[in-house]
């Protein structure tokens, strides 16, 4: 029983989470349908030959497009309002000054929508 402890203290059974590479796809609580992450300009950082992502690249109609019809916004196109970053970064790892963004990581949308990481790009 202590040993279980002692590793779960350790962190030794956490969840891993990827790093996001352009092509993500996304989804929006409010939105009808997925979405795709998009770098215009690359960081420099690769990941499997595809562009890393970091938490800044949340800008609306150049890193994330339209998620279909917005559920809370009366049906008309779901175009993300995103103000702030994305959350829960790698903190230790900078890309361009910024947090690596992680598939664990969320994004708010002034619209009530929660926009997530549905598959990191990666394959």
């Amino acid at each position: 029983m202590l040993a279980l402890l002692q590793a779960l203290a350790m962190g030794m059974f956490s969840p891993e989470y990827s790093y996001v590479v352009r092509g993500a796809t996304l989804k929006c609580s409010q939105g009808t349908d997925p979405g795709v992450l998009n770098l215009p300009l690359c960081h420099g950082v690769y990941s499997l030959d595809k562009p890393v992502m970091n938490v800044a690249d949340h800008v609306p109609g150049v890193n994330i497009g339209c998620f279909g019809f917005c559920k809370a916004a009366g049906g008309g196109e779901c175009v993300p309002q995103t103000t702030s970053k994305w959350t829960d970064g790698k903190h230790d790892v900078l890309i361009d000054n910024e947090h690596a963004l992680l598939s664990k990581s969320q994004l708010v949308c002034n619209l009530s929508g929660i926009i997530t990481i549905e598959t990191d790009g990666q394959d």
